[in-house]
């Protein structure tokens, strides 16, 4: 007989399973929560913790179980009773006792009953199949993406373009070319004698000729030394406080405009006074330990179960470990609750004097 079984079922329809002679089995109410390294949502839910103050019988375990087995209500409490004395006995030789789908009960150093969650079931009802979900990371192109692809928009078409309009005029010198040499045929056909000398050293044919004189020319030729550079060179070679920078990649392509960064407005000057560094002065204390390793044991088992705890320091010889540490007596009352539902024990520490 599966008593852990029944202890889980009752978790579902109740706050508190009390296990006489061993503990009770607290569930509490857990908001839905983000985890934001592993990227994951959890949906709400319910933490189990153990008290094993509460070890009354409250009728509620033996009288399910009878129910289920068909026993008597007699035969069922001495059935809780059977098991129980089995895990004393295993707690007793530092065996640690897992209840399925419910937790781990083990001693600690010092001999006290401890309980670790297992945390594979979500016993609140209303979130009965939401899952824990991760989201995917949001994918952004850097600025080089960015200007690269507009670079490429702008061109692609630019280049076809010019293509066309080269061909274009190409064939408008060509037909004008055509047009000028049958005007000029027909010309010296009607006006000239061609038996007679002509003058080949002049462009027009028909006027007299003359001595020709040799003159030399004067090059007067000055040849700029031209540089190349990288979209990304000339972007870095642009004064800091540039809000727009002038790009080519050809001398003798169009010019086109980058914005480097988004144009800053002088706002007014501000008034505000930074506040002083909040000092962290009431702790909710959930034990006391002679030796740090102790301390540091339950301090890494508490920030497992989602609290931020840490060692305040040594106080009366031995080292405290708090929960959490608040700024305001007020934040620590509405927090010390939550806390005693883990360990009723817990309290709060005042260093404020």
């Amino acid at each position: 007989m599966k008593i852990e079984q029944y202890i889980s079922e009752l978790l579902y329809q109740y706050d508190c399973v009390i296990v006489p002679g061993l503990g009770g089995f607290i569930a509490n109410y857990k908001p839905a929560t983000i985890q934001p390294i592993q990227n994951t949502f959890s949906p709400p839910s319910k933490s189990i913790s153990f008290n094993k103050n509460l070890n009354n019988n409250d009728g509620l375990l033996a009288n399910f179980i009878a129910q289920k087995e068909a026993f008597s209500f007699d035969f069922a409490s001495k059935k809780i009773e059977d098991y129980v004395g089995k895990i004393n006995r295993e707690l007793r030789l530092k065996k640690s006792v897992t209840l399925a789908a419910v937790g781990n009960l083990f001693l600690d150093s010092e001999n006290r009953l401890q309980f670790e969650p297992a945390n594979t079931s979500n016993y609140l009802l209303e979130s009965y199949g939401l899952p824990v979900y991760q989201k995917q990371p949001i994918k952004r192109i850097t600025i080089e993406e960015k200007i690269t692809k507009e670079f490429v928009d702008r061109t692609t078409p630019l280049v076809a373009v010019k293509g066309q309009e080269n061909r274009k005029s190409k064939k408008w010198m060509y037909s004008a070319a055509l047009v000028f040499l049958a005007f000029g045929a027909g010309f010296m056909a009607n006006n000239s004698n061609l038996s007679g000398d002509l003058n080949y050293a002049n462009l027009n044919p028909f006027t007299p000729s003359a001595k020709a004189v040799y003159t030399p020319f004067q090059y007067d030729l000055t040849i700029s030394e031209t540089t190349t550079s990288t979209v990304e060179e000339q972007i870095n070679a642009a004064n800091e406080n540039s809000i727009f920078v002038e790009v080519t990649l050809d001398e003798k392509e169009n010019l086109f405009v980058v914005q480097l960064k988004e144009k800053t407005v002088a706002e007014p000057v501000s008034t505000y006074v930074a506040e002083t560094k909040k000092v962290l002065q009431y702790h909710i204390i959930g034990g006391c330990f002679s030796e740090k390793r102790n301390a540091k044991k339950m301090v890494k088992k508490l920030k497992k179960q989602g609290f931020d705890a840490f060692v305040v320091g040594k106080r009366k010889g031995l080292w405290a470990v708090s929960y959490n540490s608040f700024v305001t007596r007020k934040e620590a009352l509405n927090a010390l609750e939550n806390a005693q539902a883990h360990n009723d024990k817990a309290w709060i520490l005042d260093q404020s004097f």
